[in-house]
C-alpha cells in the first residue's frame, strides 16, 4: 500500500489530536545519536562554526553520508561488509551510487535548485489540461513530465558520462508522451518513458536552451521583452543573477511610459549599467513567445517561431551578444556559455552548496576552484561530484558541517527503501490523478518538509522546524503502519523488509533483540550487539506499548516503528 489521506492529517497531528487507536500515541524512543562525537545528534545546526580541530566521521558512517547524499537510501549489509574488508572500497562503492538511478534523481533535484522548473502541477505556469493531445492521461504526471523534461536531459547527460557541457549544447531533446503532446515533438508510444527524439530544426545544438518548458516557466510579456529569461538562464549556469546588484533608481525615469523605460535602458547611464549586458543577452531569447495560460489554449503549442518578438509583437531588439562575444542563435548561445569558465565554476559552486548544505554565496571560492578544475578537465560531472563526497570536509562532524539534513526527496526514498511506503493521495475525485505528497507542492508537504516550490518558495531550507517534525511524524506513522501488515502479511520472513527475525506472536526477549538491533542497522546504520543499551531501550517502548494493547504485538511494532522512523538519525545524516 502507498497512499494514504493527506489534507486532514497535518492539521490533526499539528493539534495532537491523533485518531482513537492510533498507532503513533506511543513515547519517543530515548534513542542517542551515533559515537563519532559525542554530541547531540542536532549539533552542527544551532550556530556552532566548529572552526577547531576537525573531527571527522569513522568510515562506516562516512558511508552512510555519501550513500544518503548521493542516492537516498541507506548503504547495504554488503556494502558496509566490503568497507570493514577494505578501506580502500569507498571509492569503488562511489562510483556504483554515481551509476544507480537513484543518483539520477539527486542530479534532477541538484538542478531543479539552478533552473525552478518544477512548479505546482495545477496552476500557471503549468496547469495543462488532459484535453487534445494530452486526453486520458492522468493530470498529475503529465505536467510533471512537461516539467521535467529540461531536467530529464541534464540527468541523461550525467548518467551517460557524456560531457557535461552537452548541457546546452545537446542536439537532441528528452522528450515524454506528455511533452510531445503538449509541444507537437516527436514520440514512439511503443518505446521508453522517456526518449531521445530530434527538437525542431531552428532548436538544434542547445541543449535545455531547447526546451519550451524552461520558457514556458520562465515567461516573459511584451514590455519584459526577455529580460527574465536571460537573468534566468544567467543565474543557473554563470550563478550570475542581475538582480543582486545594487542599483540606485533614477527618480527622473517614468517607470509608467513604455517608451521612457525603452529609452532610458540604452541612454540613461544608471540603467544601461545593466542593461547593455542584459539586454543583449535577452534577445537570444527573441523566437519564444510570451507566457501563456495552458488551460486556455489548445495542444500542442508551438513556443517558439524565430524573430516572434520582433516580426509580431513589433519589440525592437539589440543584436544578441553574450557578455561581448557575438551570436546569432541560441545553438551560438549554448556554444559560448559552454566554454565560459564560470559556467564549470557555477556547477561546482551549485554541487558544493546542494551537498554541504549552504547558501550559494557561501561556498568557498578556493574549494569550489578545485572541483571546477575537476569538472574541466575531464568534463564529467560525476568526477567532481565524487571528489566532493570523497573530500575530508564532506566527512566532517563537528560543527555546522558534521550534519546533513535529508531534502524532502531523500527522505521519501529513504522510507521507501526501508519500507516499501510511498506517500502518495489520489485527486481522481477531482479531476486531478495520483500525487506524490513528498515530491509536490500543492497540498503544501514537500515546501513543510523544507522543499520549494519554484515560484513562491526558491530555495531549499535546512532548518529542522515544527513543520518539518510534523511531516516526519505523519509520514513515520502511515510507513510503520504500512510496512507492519505488509510484512506480517509474507509467511517467509525471509521475503519481508524489515521484520525479518520474528513472527507476529513472538513476544520474548531472545526473539525481540535481535530483531530490534535489526532495525537499528536497517534505519540508522547501527550495528549494535544485542543487550546494547539503545536495543534495550527500544524494547521498553516495544513492552510499554503492547502493555497497553495486551495481545496486540502488531500494534506494539507499529508504535515502535513510528518513534523510530521519526528519530533525529532519519531526519539528519
Amino acid at each position: 500500500m502507498t497512499r494514504a489521506p493527506a489534507l486532514p492529517l497535518l492539521f490533526l497531528l499539528a493539534c495532537g489530536d491523533l485518531p482513537a487507536g492510533s498507532d503513533s500515541d506511543g513515547p519517543a524512543t530515548a534513542a542517542t545519536t551515533t559515537s563519532t562525537t559525542g554530541d547531540d545528534p542536532t549539533a552542527g545546526t544551532t550556530g556552532d562554526t566548529g572552526d577547531g580541530e576537525p573531527i571527522l566521521l569513522d568510515p562506516r558512517d562516512r558511508l552512510l553520508r555519501i550513500s544518503m547524499a548521493l542516492r537516498g537510501v541507506r548503504p547495504s549489509d554488503a556494502d558496509y561488509a566490503a568497507l570493514a574488508s577494505d578501506p580502500k572500497a569507498m571509492s569503488k562503492l562511489v562510483d556504483v551510487y554515481l551509476d544507480s538511478p537513484d543518483f539520477g534523481a539527486t542530479v534532477r533535484d541538484l538542478h531543479n535548485d539552478a533552473l525552478l522548473v518544477l512548479a505546482d502541477f495545477a496552476a500557471p505556469p503549468a496547469g495543462f489540461l488532459a484535453k487534445d493531445g494530452l486526453a486520458g492521461m492522468d493530470l498529475v504526471a503529465a505536467n510533471r513530465a512537461i516539467m521535467e523534461a529540461p531536467l530529464r536531459l541534464i540527468e541523461h547527460v550525467v548518467a551517460g558520462d557524456r560531457p557535461y557541457s552537452e548541457i546546452v549544447t545537446a542536439d537532441y531533446t528528452l522528450v515524454s508522451a506528455a511533452s510531445a503532446a503538449a509541444w507537437g515533438l516527436p514520440f514512439d508510444p511503443a518505446g521508453d518513458a522517456w526518449q531521445v527524439q530530434d527538437p525542431p530544426s531552428d532548436l538544434r545544438n542547445a541543449g535545455v536552451l531547447a526546451d519550451s518548458w524552461l520558457f514556458q516557466r520562465h515567461g516573459s510579456t511584451r514590455t519584459n521583452a526577455n529580460r527574465g529569461r536571460a537573468n534566468a538562464v544567467a543565474r543557473a549556469f554563470l550563478c550570475v543573477d542581475f538582480n543582486d546588484r545594487d542599483l540606485e533608481i533614477d527618480p527622473s525615469v517614468n517607470l509608467a511610459d513604455p517608451e521612457a523605460v525603452a529609452d532610458a535602458v540604452q541612454d540613461n547611464p544608471t540603467c544601461a549599467a545593466c542593461h547593455q549586458t542584459l539586454d543583449p543577452l535577452a534577445a537570444f531569447f527573441w523566437g519564444y513567445k510570451p507566457g501563456f495560460v495552458p488551460l486556455l489554449v489548445p495542444y500542442p503549442q508551438d513556443h517558439y517561431a524565430e524573430g516572434w518578438f520582433t516580426t509580431v509583437l513589433g519589440v525592437p531588439r539589440r543584436d544578441p551578444h553574450y557578455f561581448g562575444s557575438v551570436g546569432d542563435s541560441l545553438a551560438d548561445l549554448g556554444a559560448i556559455l559552454s566554454v565560459d569558465p564560470r559556467f564549470s565554476l557555477c556547477a561546482a559552486r551549485r554541487a558544493y552548496a546542494y551537498f554541504h548544505q549552504t547558501d550559494l554565496g557561501a561556498v568557498p571560492l578556493e574549494r569550489a576552484s578545485e572541483l571546477q578544475a575537476v569538472l574541466q578537465d575531464s568534463d564529467d560531472y560525476k568526477a567532481m561530484i565524487k571528489a566532493l563526497v570523497l573530500a575530508d570536509e564532506f566527512a566532517r562532524a563537528d560543527g555546522e558541517l558534521g550534519r546533513k539534513r535529508a531534502r524532502p526527496h531523500q527522505l521519501a526514498r529513504l522510507v521507501e527503501d526501508l519500507t516499501g511506503f510511498r506517500w502518495r493521495t489520489d485527486l481522481s475525485a477531482f479531476g486531478a490523478g495520483v500525487l506524490d505528497l513528498m515530491d509536490d507542492s500543492l497540498i503544501g508537504y514537500h515546501v513543510l518538509a523544507g522543499g520549494l516550490d519554484a515560484i513562491f518558495v526558491t530555495t531549499a531550507s535546512y532548518t529542522y522546524s515544527a513543520t518539518t517534525s510534523l511531516v516526519l511524524r505523519a509520514l513515520a506513522r502511515q510507513a510503520a503502519n504500512d510496512v507492519v501488515e505488509d510484512d506480517f502479511a509474507v509467511d517467509d520472513k525471509a521475503a519481508r523488509r524489515l521484520f525479518t527475525l520474528v513472527s507476529v506472536v513472538d513476544t520474548g526477549q531472545a526473539k525481540l533483540r535481535p530483531q530490534i538491533a535489526l532495525l537499528h542497522r536497517r534505519l540508522f546504520g547501527r550495528d549494535l550487539a544485542d543487550d546494547h543499551p539503545e536495543v534495550g531501550e527500544t524494547l521498553e517502548l516495544f513492552k510499554a506499548a503492547l502493555a497497553l494493547a495486551p495481545g496486540d504485538v502488531k500494534r506494539a511494532w507499529k508504535v515502535t516503528l513510528t518513534a523510530l522512523l521519526q528519530d533525529v538519525r532519519i531526519a539528519f545524516y
